[in-house]
């Protein structure tokens, strides 16, 4: 059986952090061997850089900054030379151990995140075919009332946007759409059945 890719990914509010964590501790509670991977911690060191020059070039919005051509084609080089090899060779890395990878957000937030804020990095175009191609993704959604009351630093016409972009993302690439307004128990049925399912075809070499 080859080890197999999980990655959960969705609006902000909408629990794929703790479902992600919690996919890798069950699993591996029940004796799977599942590793964890969080994607954002290899985006954040670019996004303090360009959050201080933002700063310091006087521009109220870091965003504003972002959309210009110079910075565009830095985050490209970035997501090339740095967080490409970090991410998918530590993908690949932990799957010829014999690893089963959980991955908190991918490649599908990145291209949500960037077309919401209207900034356009070449990379992204090529990014989804180099990385490593899941063998399941979710995406979660929530009422955007319940995500707005939880997450009152943004608005309802962001997360409308948002989850506009996801559910776009989601058809284009068939990830899989999971409504966290379900009880915490009827999602981890369904996440926990589709992932049952993923490894199954993986053992049967689908």
């Amino acid at each position: 059986m080859k080890p197999i890719l999980i990655t959960l990914s969705g609006t902000h509010g909408s629990g794929k952090s703790t479902n992600a964590g919690k996919c890798y501790f069950l699993l591996n509670r029940e004796g799977m061997k599942f590793s964890y991977v969080r994607n954002q911690d290899i985006l954040d060191p670019f996004g303090f850089v360009l959050r201080r020059t933002a700063r310091i070039l006087g521009f109220k919005n870091p965003t504003d900054l972002e959309r210009t051509r110079p910075w565009s084609l830095l985050w490209s080089l970035y997501i090339l030379f740095v967080y490409f090899p970090i991410i998918g060779g530590g993908i690949e890395l932990r799957r010829l151990l014999g690893y089963n990878v959980v991955s908190d957000r991918y490649v599908y937030d990145m291209l949500v995140g960037f077309a919401g804020d209207g900034v356009d990095v070449p990379a992204m175009k090529l990014l989804p075919r180099i990385l490593p191609r899941p063998n399941l993704s979710f995406v979660f959604s929530a009422d955007e009332n319940r995500i707005v009351r939880a997450r009152p630093e943004h608005t309802i016409d962001f997360i409308r946007k948002e989850k506009d972009l996801y559910d776009r993302t989601a058809e284009k690439f068939g990830l899989e759409k999971v409504s966290t307004d379900d009880s915490p128990s009827v999602v981890w049925m369904r996440l926990y059945t589709e992932i049952g399912h993923a490894l199954n075809r993986s053992t049967a070499g689908y």
